[in-house]
């Protein structure tokens, strides 16, 4: 990817991020819901969710929000579409493996509180 094309896409995501932190304002102010804008970022389905949650509520603003949300990550040129997927968070209630010895810094326990 060149130079450009990356800055081109830091911006969208940029973009994308500022309308995500408004739907998330409203949302919570007109439906007390909370949104997870890391996770909605990372997440098409997800992102896909809030947004059809997002359309069934009153509000010009809000629509206008998820149109360009909406093109921002699912156009042709969108966000999910030009990336590499990112690799959901693991569900949950699946166990994680336990660090091994060499894998844990003894440095730091007992430091942290």
């Amino acid at each position: 990817m060149s130079a450009l094309e990356q800055v081109a896409l830091t911006a969208l995501e940029n973009q994308a991020f500022a309308l995500m932190s408004r739907l998330h304002v409203i949302l919570r102010r007109q439906k007390g819901r909370i949104t997870d804008i890391e996770y909605m970022r990372i997440d098409p389905g997800y992102c896909k969710h809030v947004l059809e949650m997002a359309l069934r509520l009153d509000g010009d603003d809000l629509h206008q929000i998820c149109a360009r949300l909406e093109e921002l990550y699912f156009g042709p040129n969108g966000l999910f579409v030009r990336t590499l997927q990112r690799a959901p968070l693991p569900a949950t209630g699946t166990p994680t493996p336990a660090p091994q010895k060499k894998d844990v810094d003894l440095a730091y326990i007992g430091r942290l509180r």
